[in-house]
């Protein structure tokens, strides 16, 4: 888990964007100086924690042959056969670790905290550091309402500037009107042809199209690739306020919405439904899941 005491969490200072500062000043934080060899990774759904590599991995053994390392000689068994067997070990490969950013519509929103596409963003640069920081290769897939940028994994610095680009371009650019946004599903294709087996992929997103075909995709995917999966939400989505009428007011445009019984009743339906076909990837060996809300989160100390 990180400890961040040494040093000051820098916060964004706008709710709903991100400055390339700000995501360029990550590479100064704690996290992104870790030892060699340490990787980022979810643990109980909650926080991001280290996970140390080895180098080195125990494979299988073979009877003793003349000439090898007696320092490899297992000697456990030997006690337990009385013969000699050599450990045999197989070299624990680098694995590409590469990030989803979903900066789609629906990720730029919030009632209380910072936007979701800010939260997506600072944990993808999070990565994208600590993963330099140790000197292995990061990629990305960056989703806006025009798309999708797509960058291969690589270990040198101009990559993650890049990377940091365009993150920064995704909150910078203009939208347009009427965009057809594509599928998660089928972003997470073109990723699944691109990465070689063992990657390690994290994928930041509000997961609002979900369904039983992603989720049965991510299930196969998981087969491959080590799966960290992040699904922020904003507290209103999980449960609709009190009865009466609301006007949601953003980007020159506005919504209203009146709140019934049966309206909250609906909501609180739906993104349980969300929620439950995401979560049920937890029980697949090689996923790790964590929920968090545009408020409650492990990345900054909110005021």
């Amino acid at each position: 888990m990180f400890k961040l005491e040494a040093s000051p969490r820098p916060v964004p200072a706008l709710r709903h964007m991100i400055s390339l500062d700000e995501l360029l000043s990550l590479r100064h934080w704690p996290p992104a100086r870790a030892h060699s060899r340490e990787r980022v990774s979810i643990r109980e759904g909650q926080h991001l924690s280290h996970v140390r590599a080895r180098g080195m991995e125990y494979d299988d053994v073979r009877q003793y042959q003349p000439g090898d390392d007696i320092r490899h000689l297992d000697w456990r068994l030997m006690a337990r056969t009385g013969e000699a067997f050599t450990k045999l070990y197989r070299e624990e490969r680098e694995r590409p670790v590469f990030f989803l950013a979903d900066l789609r519509s629906s990720m730029h929103f919030a009632t209380r905290g910072h936007f979701k596409s800010v939260l997506a963003a600072y944990a993808s640069a999070m990565v994208i550091w600590t993963t330099l920081a140790n000197g292995d290769r990061v990629g990305g897939s960056i989703l806006t309402p025009e798309g999708a940028r797509l960058f291969k994994p690589a270990s040198h610095r101009q990559q993650a500037m890049q990377l940091i680009a365009a993150l920064y371009e995704a909150f910078s650019a203009e939208q347009t009107e009427h965009l057809a946004e594509g599928p998660l599903t089928e972003h997470l294709l073109a990723l699944e042809a691109l990465l070689p087996t063992g990657s390690i992929l994290y994928v930041f997103s509000d997961f609002n199209d979900v369904d039983a075909t992603l989720q049965q995709h991510l299930m196969r995917m998981a087969q491959r690739f080590e799966l960290k999966l992040v699904m922020i939400s904003d507290p209103l989505e999980q449960q609709l306020p009190a009865q009466g009428q609301y006007r949601f007011c953003g980007e020159g445009r506005q919504v209203e919405l009146a709140v019934t019984p049966q309206a909250q009743s609906r909501y609180a339906s739906a993104f349980q439904t969300r929620l439950d076909l995401v979560e049920a990837l937890m029980q697949i060996k090689g996923v790790e899941l964590a929920h968090w809300q545009s408020n409650q989160h492990p990345l900054f100390e909110m005021e």
